[in-house]
């Protein structure tokens, strides 16, 4: 078990990785820069995908840009047990790229610090170190003064080894910042002490937020240009403490720096006596990231199925089933419950990586073998104990990422881990304003919006709220024709989470109508000869028209008939017409003897009935 405890979050992450680009048939190729971690990865390539042996390749430094960064940096970090990744975030032109450059710089040794300041490629005119190009962001970005793409750099601060990902500013590179926040533990989040909290500000701490992260550090930086302020530094302390009131379960430290100067990054500032709190790296270092919100209870995702006959040790040929454990610990001889089947069987023997245990616990690429071959495919769910349930509806948050509009009643497909589906987002319930946290009414998404939406699935999918279960409370949405990412997903309400109190009450007619997509209708017809021939073409002409309509045979029928949302075609005596003209408001009623029988008057009437 030596190198399963020394195996950390990055490793893991990409033994997964490895897992899904076999289930899919598809060879796994990898980017390593040096021997070390060529060797590294084919350790990792061969632990992920025990008995058989993985196809893997590796490419140059010119391809790596196609490889996931994940791929990279399970090489860079193998065998070290204490690794943070961060996210490094704020508004345009606060300093995130200069200040991760600094850093750098500042943690690393006195011989590197020279070979930086020997290096042409990180150097302006003037001989002086460009900060920027330490950040990795390429020198047209350093030209600009903006980020684009979201670039990783690595550093060791005491105990521990730190992943940072520079994301840009720009509202319109969102979904950039997103991506980077996804796996991140914590944020770094920038505010210029020269303009405060901007409106990017408030957009990047939500969306951290969104992504999961709870821990954060807000460095105030650009303190040299407000002549290092007490003052300045209060009030805009006071600020975020306001803004930090909307998210309660985040811890946050505050730091002033000048990253560019280098004040306050690892030794403290003389030109700010009245700081006496950590620096930013201490800060960073010394922060507390809590522990994933999980139930106690054993829950695994099954990401693929393998024979064990190939395992060194192996006695029996059995099935094992590989996946991610969600949550809780599991032991031989304990029984599980399989999700969808509700089937249930006793383990006999379990695996963390190729490696044969007595436990599993949350975070190991785990497998385990059964008493029972029951029928077992990838992305069912197994558990100790049955207490999940699959839903056809939910509300959901999702952060839209995709170029073209969301619009109520397109199929996407979900992902929810190694699970997919189909699911039908039927209604956006309001909007969210990332800046400010106001819900605005919306008919559709566009890129980078934040709504509340309404999803049904197809099929019963076993999903749970995010604050119970992160890992089965977050989603993909995929667009089934273009095979891109639309948008991130978190569960917020399944329809056993108190809708029966709210569902359990008569549905009401203008709920009715909503469905239907119309109000409720009625016209009247004189009775002559041909009044039948002429209802019958009118109904036709409606129907064309993608309208709802009956003619009832009863006039006792009429009134449920409105309720249901329909329009009604009916001959009535004048008497009858007085009765039934008060179930509707005058706007609603077409009388033919009065407006006249011409199809497109009754097709205009028709056309504001629209819902």
């Amino acid at each position: 078990m030596g190198f399963l405890q020394r195996l950390n979050q990055i490793e893991r992450e990409a033994v997964y990785q490895m897992r899904e680009c076999f289930c899919e048939g598809r060879k796994s190729t990898l980017y390593a820069e040096t021997d070390e971690e060529k060797a590294a990865l084919e350790q990792l390539a061969e632990l992920a995908i025990f008995p058989e042996k993985p196809v893997i390749s590796f490419v140059s430094g010119d391809e790596k840009k196609n490889m996931p960064e994940i791929f990279r940096y399970a090489g860079v970090f193998t065998g070290k047990e204490k690794v943070r990744r961060f996210v490094t975030c704020g508004g345009v032109d606060d300093g995130k790229s200069t200040l991760i450059g600094r850093i750098i710089y500042e943690a690393a040794t006195l011989e590197e610090q020279e070979a930086f300041k020997q290096n042409l490629a990180y150097l302006r005119t003037d001989g002086t170190i460009d900060l920027a190009l330490l950040a990795g962001c390429s020198e047209e970005e350093a030209r600009q003064g903006i980020t684009v793409q979201v670039s990783y750099s690595a550093f060791r601060r005491g105990d521990y080894d730190f992943l940072m990902a520079d994301v840009p500013g720009h509202e319109e590179y969102t979904y950039n910042m997103a991506y980077a926040a996804l796996g991140a533990e914590a944020a770094v989040v920038m505010i210029a002490a020269n303009k405060g909290i901007v409106p990017q500000t408030r957009r990047h701490m939500r969306i951290c937020y969104f992504m999961g992260i709870r821990s954060v550090v807000f460095a105030v930086n650009k303190m040299d240009l407000v002549s290092y302020s007490q003052e300045i530094f209060l009030q805009i302390e006071k600020e975020i403490a306001g803004m930090m009131q909307e998210y309660p379960e985040c811890s946050w430290k505050i730091v002033p720096v000048a990253a560019k100067a280098g004040e306050n990054i690892t030794v403290p500032c003389v030109d700010m006596p009245w700081y006496q709190k950590s620096t930013l790296l201490e800060a960073i270092q010394n922060i507390q990231v809590p522990m994933a919100q999980t139930e106690n209870t054993f829950c695994m995702q099954v990401q693929r199925i393998c024979k064990s006959s190939q395992m060194s040790g192996a006695k029996v040929k059995k099935r094992v089933i590989q996946g991610a454990v969600i949550s809780g610990t599991l032991s031989c001889g304990e029984e599980v419950c399989i999700y969808p089947t509700g089937e249930k069987s006793k383990v006999t023997g379990l695996y963390a990586l190729d490696q044969s245990v007595a436990e599993i616990e949350e975070g190991v690429p785990a497998g385990i073998e059964m008493e029972r071959e029951l029928d077992i495919a990838r992305g069912y769910i197994l558990t100790k104990e049955d207490n999940l349930s699959a839903e056809e509806r939910i509300e959901a948050d999702i952060l839209w990422t995709a170029d073209n509009r969301l619009t109520p009643g397109k199929r996407y497909e979900v992902r929810c881990g190694s699970r997919k589906t189909t699911a039908v987002i039927t209604k956006i319930c309001y909007q969210i304003d990332v800046n400010t946290g106001e819900h605005k009414y919306a008919e559709y998404l566009v890129k980078n919006a934040l709504a509340r939406c309404e999803i049904s699935f197809p099929t019963p999918f076993i999903v749970t709220n995010v604050n119970e279960n992160r890992a089965l409370g977050t989603f993909l949405l995929m667009d089934r024709t273009e095979h891109t990412l639309a948008a991130y997903g978190n569960v917020t309400r399944t329809i056993s989470e108190g809708a029966w109190k709210e569902e359990s009450r008569p549905v009401t007619a203008t709920e009715r109508e909503r469905a239907m997509g119309q109000k409720a209708g009625l016209v009247f017809f004189e009775k002559k000869e041909d009044t039948a021939e002429w209802m019958n073409f009118i109904e036709h002409c409606l129907l064309r028209m993608g309208f709802h309509t009956m003619q009832p045979k009863e006039l006792s029928q009429v009134n449920p008939l409105l309720e249901a949302g329909l329009i009604l075609l009916l001959q009535a005596e004048p008497n009858e017409k007085s009765n039934l003209e008060v179930l509707l408001p005058k706007k609603q009623i077409y009388d033919c003897a009065t407006e006249g029988l011409v199809p497109k008057q009754i097709k205009r009437w028709a056309s504001k009935l629209i819902e």
